[in-house]
Order: C-alpha cells, then sequence, then structure tokens
C-alpha cells in the first residue's frame, strides 16, 4: 500500500492534468458534434482522421520528454538538483528546434497524409485537411510544454502540467464557443470545425505560458539552475535524443495505425452507404476509450518517475514492485469502469454524439467488445510507460511497430472490410491488440534486463 499510495500521490495530479488537456481534443468533437445535421457528423468523423495524423507528428517531437524525464529523475534521486536542472535547459534546446520542424513538415504534409487516411472523401476529406493543418501550427508550443512537464513530473510536481492543462480547456472551451458557432454581437462568424481548430491552437500557447510562468518561480530558479549557458552539455542533448527517437517511433506508429483503423472504418461506410455514420462512432468510441486509457498512461507516467527514481538509488527489486502494483490498481479499475460501458453503450456513446440518433446505435456492440480488452489494456499502458522510466524505449517502440502493423492494422482489415464483418470486426482487432501489448509489455517487464539499463 505504501507504494500504490505514492503512485497514486503523484499519479492523480497527471491523472487530471492529461484527462483535462485530452478535454481539448474531446470538447473539439463533442462541440462540433452540436452543429447541425449532417455537418456534425462529417465534421467528428473529420476529427477521427485528422486527430492520429496530428498526433504523429506532435507525438513523436513531443518525445523529448520521455528522454528528459527518465534522465531528470535519476539525476534527482541521485540528489544532483544542478544536473537535473542541466537536463531541462537540453531538453527545451531540442524542443525548440524539433517543435518548429514538427509544425513545418506536419503543415506541409496534410494534404497528402490526411487526403489519403479519410476515405469518405468528399467534405470530410476537405475538412480533416483543413482541421489538421491549423492544429500543426500548435506543434512547437505542444512540444516545448512537454520538456517542462517532463522536468516537474521527473521531480515529483506533478501537478504543476494540471494548472497548465486546466487553463488551456477553460480558455479553449470559451473559444470554441465563439468560433464554432459564431457570435453575431462580436462580429465573430461561425467557422465551424475551423474555429475549433484555432481555440486549441491559442489554447496551447496559453498552456505553455502558463508552465514557463511555474518554472520561473524563485524556488526553482535557485535549486535547479537551469536557465544557464553553461548548462549546454552535447552528451546530455544526445542521451535524450536517443531515447526519444524510439518513443517518437513508438507515436508515430500508433498514430498511423489509428489512422490506417480509421481509414479501414471510412471503407466500412462507403461499403455499406451509411455516410460517415460509422466514421463518427469509431471516433465516439475513441474519446470515450480516453477516458479509459489517459488515467493509465497519467498513472504509467507517475510509475516511470517511480521507476526511475528507484534505479537512480540503487533499488531495482523497488522499481519491479511499484510497476506491478501500478498495474493491479489499474485492472481493478477497469473492471469497474467496463461493467459502466458494458451496461450503457448507447447513452454513453449519445453523450458524445447526442445529434445524429444513428451514431450510438452503431457504436453500442463495437463499445461492448472493447470491453473485453479493458484489464490488459491497463497493463499494457502502464508497463510501457515504466519500460520508458527506465530506458527500454527501444525495445517499446520495437513491440508496438510489431503489433501494430503486424495485428492491428491487417487484423483490421481483414475483419473489417475484407471478411465483411463491419465496424465490429474492426474493433475486434483493435482488442486483440491491446490485449497482446499487455502480454508482451508483462513479459518484458518480468524480466531483469530493464533493471540494468544506464542513462
Amino acid at each position: 500500500m505504501p507504494l500504490v499510495r505514492r503512485v497514486v500521490r503523484l499519479g492523480i495530479w497527471v491523472v487530471l492534468a492529461m484527462f483535462t488537456q485530452y478535454l481539448v481534443n474531446v470538447a473539439d468533437n463533442a462541440m462540433v458534434g452540436r452543429l447541425e445535421g449532417e455537418e456534425a457528423t462529417v465534421s467528428q468523423a473529420a476529427v477521427g482522421v485528422a486527430m492520429p495524423f496530428f498526433w504523429a507528428f506532435g507525438g513523436f517531437f513531443a518525445a523529448v520528454g520521455v528522454g528528459a524525464q527518465a534522465i531528470t529523475a535519476r539525476r534527482y534521486a541521485e540528489a544532483d538538483y544542478k544536473g537535473a536542472g542541466a537536463v531541462l535547459f537540453n531538453a527545451l534546446g531540442i524542443s525548440v528546434v524539433a517543435g518548429l520542424l514538427g509544425t513545418v513538415l506536419g503543415y506541409i504534409a496534410c494534404p497528402g497524409g490526411v487526403g489519403f487516411l479519410a476515405e469518405g472523401g468528399g467534405q470530410q476529406e476537405a475538412l480533416a485537411i483543413e482541421y489538421a493543418q491549423i492544429r500543426m501550427v500548435g506543434v512547437a508550443g505542444m512540444v516545448v510544454t512537454f520538456a517542462y512537464k517532463a522536468f516537474f513530473d521527473a521531480i515529483g510536481k506533478t501537478y504543476a502540467h494540471l494548472w497548465a492543462a486546466a487553463g488551456m480547456n477553460i480558455f479553449n472551451l470559451i473559444l470554441n464557443y465563439f468560433f464554432i458557432y459564431g457570435n453575431d454581437t462580436l462580429g465573430i462568424p461561425k467557422m465551424a470545425l475551423a474555429g475549433a481548430g484555432y481555440a486549441s491552437v491559442i489554447a496551447t500557447y496559453l498552456g505553455l505560458g502558463i508552465m514557463v510562468l511555474m518554472a520561473h518561480r524563485k524556488h526553482y530558479r535557485a535549486r535547479y539552475l537551469f536557465y544557464r549557458l553553461r548548462n549546454f552539455e552535447p552528451q546530455t542533448m544526445l542521451r535524450i535524443a536517443k531515447l526519444m527517437i524510439p518513443s517518437g517511433t513508438a507515436s508515430v506508429v500508433l498514430m498511423a495505425g489509428f489512422g490506417l483503423f480509421m481509414r479501414f472504418v471510412g471503407e466500412v461506410d462507403s461499403a455499406a452507404g451509411t455516410g460517415n455514420v460509422y466514421g463518427a462512432a469509431t471516433k465516439a468510441i475513441m474519446d470515450i476509450a480516453g477516458v479509459c486509457f489517459m488515467p493509465l498512461i497519467a498513472f504509467g507516467t507517475a510509475t516511470a518517475t517511480c521507476v526511475s527514481q528507484s534505479l537512480g538509488a540503487g533499488k531495482p527489486n523497488l522499481a519491479a514492485r511499484y510497476g506491478w502494483e501500478a498495474s493491479r490498481v489499474g485492472v481493478l479499475a477497469m473492471l469497474v469502469i467496463g461493467t459502466i460501458f458494458l451496461m450503457f453503450p448507447e447513452p454513453i456513446i449519445a453523450m458524445v454524439s447526442p445529434n445524429d440518433p444513428q451514431v450510438p446505435i452503431a457504436g453500442a456492440t463495437s463499445l461492448r467488445i472493447v470491453v473485453i480488452g479493458l484489464p490488459l489494456m491497463a497493463v499494457g499502458l502502464v508497463l510501457s510507460q515504466a519500460l520508458f522510466g527506465a530506458g527500454a524505449n527501444v525495445f517499446v517502440a520495437t513491440a508496438e511497430l510489431v503489433l501494430h502493423f503486424g495485428l492491428l492494422v491487417p487484423g483490421a482489415w481483414l475483419l473489417g472490410p475484407h471478411l465483411g464483418y463491419g465496424m465490429e470486426g474492426v474493433w475486434i482487432a483493435a482488442t486483440l491488440y491491446v490485449g497482446t501489448l499487455g502480454l508482451v509489455m508483462g513479459v518484458k517487464f518480468f524480466g531483469q534486463s530493464w533493471r540494468r539499463i544506464k542513462l
């Protein structure tokens, strides 16, 4: 219980922060879902196509935080506070360059990449490309924010990102209301889905500003001395980059898999002649599943801090116990949440997609299928983050690559549009994927090799 209490104490702030930040994306989907009729359905389907492509770029470059957190936590556990500050300085240097590069490359790649994924074509494709390009402008701010987040998470101040995420979400909701629906009194035109994109970008940079202000507090500047040119350490930058690349690659693989996943759902829509109903239902299920996997990743982030600090203190057995206890809590939580999903699938989907009664009906069976994989998903997500904290980034990235393109993508294509099992077949493949991920990460964490990694 002492281990569980520490993970929960650290993790609850990460959960609240990630859930609040995730609401920025959910708010876009839910608020455009309250547009009129077909405009709502096609806009939600467009968000479902655009977001995996956006996160493929944003997630790759934001992985600078994975390496920064692992190394900072080791330095902090060794009581090398100036060394921990130096890690942040070098992480910021990488994140500024990486963020700008991600913004430019992502914006340029949107027409081709999003156009390929938008199987529905027409209005869905045009809306998805426009929304994705707008969101790409926020990649630079997101990447730098994750560098600061990594520092605060590593030193145990996991509540820091919560304040930034809360500010982002409040501001995003307000701007969404005015930008999506318009306001004649203020002279703001209705921008629909594009308005949601502009609101999210502005909110992202607001969140970055909050993180910068927190880091400038006298206590942190005096103890960690991170804003000094003498902190420039090419070797530290190289270590961060070496951890960033496999972690970022795992994010790209993850989003590429889900992007193709959405494409196959689009093929099901096209074959059934249902417009964008299955696409909208799939996006709704992804948002609902986010209520599960975001907290799990958050507790995994807290576990990564505990694992990394334990290894830095020379206590590998303690590091292992943190991983297993956090996984146990995750499994128990998923059993409770899964029961609710199993009993009330249509009302839950209708909370996200209220204006088209066909969407909850189309997604109900698939949401019940998702429930089967939730316990093993808890193990996979928590332990993958724990392995990131230990520095086993290459293993996690390789496992994601193999499972995505060896199981999820071909399975979704085979069971969905090819064999004709429709949307349910696509989600069966997704459930098999998360279950296998849990088993693979569990076997790796049960081994000893991750305990001997030096950072």
